[in-house]
């Protein structure tokens, strides 16, 4: 018998777990490195550009505050500046352009990837205070001289809420700024405050309309005729209680005429007219000329010439008018008759 043979046996080795906690280190060391680089990159912010950014837009929004504080004071003399519209255009042409200036500069600038959606609402701000100029500029000025205020009240209104929204964009934009500076540990940078409208209720429609009627209890419309003048002159003599010019012999004759607004506010397109008649030919022939525009207190001289009366003592009649002008309530003395004869 063969003697029994022990097949060889193998232990099984136990591997070393030193591989296994390397790998695993290894994963996680990558797995923080893509983290960082991933999720993490929101912090890793270039401070010194989100500073000079932050710095750049103060100085823009001073500049609205200044200009908010020259519309302020537009608003706060409106009684007096409605009586020559032109001048409040001009003045709020001028908030118009600068606030169109400061939207340009806004929208030039470098932003920083960490706060380009922050930057919307900045861009929101200014956009929606020049929309706002350039739309109440028209809208107010149309309203002092229209009869009916009841379109304008409405689009003032829009116009004035145009600019509240616009302080509420710059608040979201402000504290949302504030956050990230202070995120990235920057305290020698702040952003002032920006409002235009500190009072809501001065964008409501009643508030508008209230404000428009009380300007409009402000206004006087009033013309009047100053001296008239003939020429040749001649002398003047009394007839049954009327002056009566006598002018000597002439085909044709001119009058110069004064105008003198007597109201508050500014009167445009003014008619002046000259009819002239006699008792011989009461058929009258009439001239007309137009004042373009006349400020309050100021006089205008308007010339007619070509007048050709009737001669040899027959009595002779002018009459001459100015305007009346939209809500005039006197015009009594807005008319003369002139009689004269030429001899």
């Amino acid at each position: 018998m063969y003697a029994q043979t022990r097949t060889p046996r193998f232990t099984k080795r136990r591997r070393s777990p030193a591989p296994v906690i390397i790998i695993a280190v290894v994963i996680l060391l990558l797995g923080c490195w893509v983290f960082n680089v991933t999720c993490g990159s929101k912090k890793k912010v270039d401070t010194s550009n989100l500073s000079e950014y932050a710095n750049r837009v103060s100085s823009l929004v001073e500049a609205s505050n200044a200009l908010a504080q020259t519309w302020t004071s537009i608003q706060a003399n409106l009684v007096q500046l409605i009586a020559t519209p032109e001048i409040l255009n001009d003045q709020l042409k001028a908030v118009e352009d600068q606030c169109k200036e400061l939207l340009d500069q806004v929208r030039a600038l470098e932003v920083p990837e960490a706060v380009r959606d922050v930057n919307y609402a900045l861009l929101m701000c200014f956009e929606g205070r020049y929309r706002a100029m350039k739309n109440y500029r028209p809208d107010l000025v149309n309203a002092i001289s229209a009869a009916d205020t009841q379109v304008y009240t409405q689009n003032i209104s829009d116009d004035l809420q145009e600019l509240m929204r616009s302080d509420g964009s710059y608040y979201y934009y402000k504290r949302s700024m504030s956050e990230s500076l202070s995120e990235n540990n920057i305290a020698d940078t702040s952003l002032p405050d920006s409002v235009w409208l500190p009072n809501w209720d001065q964008a409501t429609a009643e508030s508008v309309r209230s404000m428009l009627i009380s300007l409009k209890g402000t206004e006087v419309h009033g013309l009047a005729l100053g001296g008239v003048t003939l020429s040749p002159a001649g002398r003047i003599v009394e007839e049954g209680g009327e002056a009566v010019h006598r002018i000597p012999y002439t085909q044709e004759i001119s009058i110069t005429i004064s105008i003198q607004n007597q109201g508050s506010r500014a009167e445009k397109d003014v008619v002046v007219s000259v009819s002239l008649y006699s008792t011989a030919n009461p058929a009258p022939t009439k001239q007309e000329q137009t004042i373009a525009s006349i400020g309050p207190g100021e006089t205008v001289q308007v010339v007619f010439a070509g007048l050709k009366p009737k001669t040899g003592g027959v009595r002779n009649v002018l009459e001459v008018k100015a305007g009346p002008v939209p809500l005039e309530t006197l015009v009594d003395n807005n008319q003369k008759l002139i009689y004269f004869t030429v001899e």
